[in-house]
């Protein structure tokens, strides 16, 4: 019987089902069980607890289950967990990546630029503020946090808002809301680092396990992520840090594209990089320098005094 650590919301439960299924057809022998744990971002879901603290808020809880031993493997958010892992546990996976782009998600199914003057459109995240503001410095921006679900009804059902901004991978994890989304472009709006990828964390010792999960794992999308999430760590970046990044792999190459935003203001600092798709990490810190010598460490440090006041 092999564990499988998730959170409960309903798009944790959807992405750690599909694991187990990928993993009951790979070895039909065995057994796989999902096992639910609560995270400290599960039980408070406000605003402040998201501006004021540490990463790892949907992860913690489940690494240390892992480390306990009393679950095998554990299913995260890529973008939710941190740069730097427990030293006692390591990825031992990155399934294929779907669409990694954001979405609009409203009632008319309307782009950005078809909302209407002054729309109120509800995010969370520093990194799509700042990105909405500058294509549409009119719209009135409402933080709000909750689950996929809940973001969503706010719009199609409660009608408290216009619009939000979501990862269009959720929906298509879900398989639903889709109706209501328009895509917003890469070259519009940045997605996070590690946006619409997993990440399948195991035992650093558990080397049965890490050949076990060999057939899960996929090379272009492990490249990919690790260049972004070497890069986020190179900036001495958080999840808070207004960082968009996006990654490709074309003519085997790996292109990089980033942009680092001021929490204050529509100002971004702006650069990208090719590079050998064989050093991800190389590639990541080697942007992640070109951004810092054009002057993004002024807007990180502006990001962690906005975490602290």
């Amino acid at each position: 019987m092999i564990r499988i650590g998730t959170r409960g919301s309903a798009l944790a439960l959807a992405q750690s089902t599909q694991v187990q299924r990928r993993l009951v057809n790979l070895y039909p022998s065995m057994q796989f069980k999902l096992v639910i744990i609560r995270t400290a971002g599960d039980e408070f879901q406000s605003v402040e607890l998201f501006k004021k603290t540490n990463v790892g808020v949907f992860t913690k809880a489940i690494e240390r289950e892992l480390v306990a031993k009393k679950i095998d493997i554990a299913v995260h958010s890529l973008k939710d967990l941190p740069t730097k892992l427990h030293p006692r546990l390591a990825l031992g996976a990155i399934p294929k990546r779907l669409d990694a782009a954001d979405v609009l998600i409203s009632s008319k199914r309307v782009t950005v630029t078809q909302l209407p003057l002054g729309a109120f459109v509800g995010t969370g995240s520093p990194r799509r503020k700042r990105q909405l503001a500058a294509l549409r410095p009119d719209l009135r921006l409402v933080d709000i946090r909750g689950n996929l679900d809940t973001r969503i009804l706010k719009v199609i059902k409660k009608r408290e808002l216009d619009a939000v901004v979501v990862a269009r991978a959720g929906l298509l994890r879900l398989k639903k809301y889709l109706k209501y989304a328009r895509p917003i472009s890469p070259k519009e709006m940045l997605p996070a680092v590690g946006q619409a990828a997993l990440g399948i964390q195991i035992r650093k010792s558990d080397s049965k396990l890490a050949q076990l999960l060999k057939g899960l794992h996929h090379e272009p999308s492990s490249i990919a992520v690790n260049a972004e999430r070497a890069l986020l760590e190179a900036l001495h970046g958080g999840c808070r840090v207004p960082l968009g990044v996006y990654s490709t792999i074309k003519n085997k190459q790996l292109y990089l594209k980033a942009s680092v935003f001021s929490v204050r203001g529509v100002g971004a600092i702006t650069a990208d990089i090719t590079g050998n798709p064989k050093k991800p990490e190389v590639v990541g810190r080697a942007l992640a320098k070109k951004l810092l010598k054009l002057g993004a460490g002024s807007f990180l440090k502006e990001a962690r005094r906005e975490k602290l006041s």
